[in-house]
């Protein structure tokens, strides 16, 4: 009779219709593998068997969000944490293996091997709070329709320089709806000439448009310096018109998102503590509390400058030695929370930041970069004192000592 393995090593490759689940044991021999169907009763059914073949089971898993929600929720049903594999170390691991076929049986079993072999540099799988996850979800959502408004503004206003690229000249169309309120409407230089700056004005006002003589004015100027049709003038008009309603339509959706936004940062508990922080608005700070999720993810201020790309990585060998470079591997949106609160911060008069960015600056003379590298070194040191604030569980003060208070706990000690 075959005995009973103490612990086994299941590793999973996560798909959108199916998964891959391959089980080894402490040599690293596969004792079990099978497709699993990405539904509550295939997952249970696979679950129990890995769990009759040994005392203990440890997941791996190369995905923890999109296709894997349903399998993380049934692991959590049942009491098991699985371990994250990132994709930068599956594939400087995978590199280890001969052959250069790619399998999702393939990917399942290298996933087991590295839970196995290198369990210390897989991740817990974290179970963010309710808020945490929902912010995570619109933010996530809010990105995405940010970023297909940038690129229906760029089509809208290629199409526009073909036809009329006076008009296209005269507006900034990302900050505000008046000007896509008027290309709804009117987006040919005979049109708006037809209409004349009074009548086009009343238009505009109808229709809610704020600075609607501005906006006239500057439009019958750029029509009365073009008096030349395009070929293809009508049906580009049609398409200028057709985006420039997507884009107000998308204005309108992100506005919404934003205001959702901001309602659920309020449940959260530690939203005071970031907003108190000069350069931390509603969206920054909730995207600052998605990323970092659990403060105690972070033992120390260190951890979270390197997961938010603030700290410089050694790149030393022999005596080559005190080379620091730009690290490549680190949290987008922590990176992007901290930089763009601290370029707030660093022109707020007044500030110890704007302080610490003035000598920098000046230090950094002959550097094309130096503005960013100026800012990059005041965000390091907003990290510590972020992370001491989340750690205290106090607001911000100009005068915190982000050390005090470790340094009272090893007196006290």
């Amino acid at each position: 009779m075959t005995q009973r393995p103490p612990q086994v090593w299941a590793g999973i490759d996560v798909g959108k219709g199916h998964h891959w689940i391959t089980v080894v044991d402490v040599d690293g021999d596969p004792l079990w593998n099978r497709k699993v169907i990405n539904s509550e009763s295939d997952i249970l059914t696979a679950f129990g068997e890995v769990m009759d073949m040994a005392d203990q089971v440890t997941w791996a898993l190369d995905l923890i969000d999109g296709t894997a929600a349903l399998l993380l929720g049934v692991m959590a049903n049942h009491g098991q944490n699985p371990r994250y594999v990132t994709g930068s170390k599956f594939a400087a691991f995978k590199k280890s293996f001969s052959g250069q076929g790619k399998s999702d049986l393939k990917d399942s079993y290298i996933i087991a091997e590295f839970a196995r072999c290198l369990r210390r540099q897989t991740a817990p799988v974290p179970a963010p709070p309710r808020v945490t996850k929902e912010l995570t979800l619109l933010l996530a959502h809010r990105n995405g329709l940010s970023a297909e408004r940038t690129r229906t503004i760029n089509r809208m206003r290629a199409l526009l320089t073909s036809i009329f690229p006076e008009l296209e000249r005269s507006f900034e169309f990302a900050g505000t709806d008046g000007p896509l309120v008027l290309l709804s409407g009117y987006q040919t230089p005979a049109a708006i000439r037809r209409m004349g700056e009074s009548r086009l004005t009343a238009w505009l006002v109808k229709r809610g448009v704020r600075k609607a003589a501005t906006i006239a004015e500057k439009a019958v100027t750029a029509a009365k310096a073009q008096k030349s049709a395009t070929s293809g003038e009508d049906l580009t008009a049609e398409l200028v018109a057709e985006l420039a309603q997507r884009i107000m339509a998308l204005n309108s959706r992100l506005k919404e998102l934003e205001k959702k936004v901001k309602e659920l940062l309020s449940q959260h508990p530690q939203a005071p503590i970031v907003l108190s922080m000069p350069g931390f608005g509603g969206i920054l700070a909730a995207e600052l509390l998605a990323a970092i999720g659990d403060i105690s993810r972070f033992p120390t201020a260190g951890r979270l400058a390197v997961a938010s790309g603030m700290a410089p990585v050694s790149r030393d060998s022999g005596s080559n030695a005190g080379n620091r470079l730009r690290p490549t591997q680190y949290s987008r949106p922590l990176q992007r929370a901290f930089f763009m609160s601290s370029q707030v911060a660093c022109v707020t008069a007044g500030t110890w930041e704007n302080e610490m960015y003035q000598r920098k600056y000046k230090g950094y003379t002959h550097d094309k970069g130096r503005h960013k590298k100026a800012v990059i070194a005041v965000a390091r040191q907003r990290v510590s004192i972020l992370w001491a604030m989340l750690r205290d569980g106090r607001l911000y003060e100009k005068e915190y000592n982000p050390r005090e208070k470790a340094a009272g706990e090893v007196q006290a000690a």
